[in-house]
């Protein structure tokens, strides 16, 4: 095992280690078999519940998404002969 491999074996152990009370989580998350729940279990609950609309980019990554839309937009301008023209954020 190199490091990295490590340092996630003990993220994994220590998640199963960590309980939350039931009565400090919401309703959708209560484990009704225990008193709390496992941090491991929290996680993949909430992995199964996240939508798309969940997952937002940064302004970085929406920065480097609208480069790269523009900079395609030039390419074909260049392919077709066209004068290149500025495109707006």
């Amino acid at each position: 095992m190199n490091g990295y491999e490590l340092i996630d074996e003990l993220a994994r152990v220590i998640k199963e280690c960590l309980f939350v009370p039931n009565d400090k989580l919401p309703e959708s998350f209560r484990d009704n078999r225990t008193d709390s729940v496992s941090l491991a279990d929290l996680e993949k609950k909430y992995e199964g519940t996240m939508t798309v609309y969940d997952y937002t980019e940064t302004d970085h990554q929406e920065e480097k998404r609208e480069k790269a839309r523009r900079v395609e937009l030039y390419r074909q301008m260049i392919d077709n002969g066209e004068e290149i023209t500025y495109l707006p954020k």
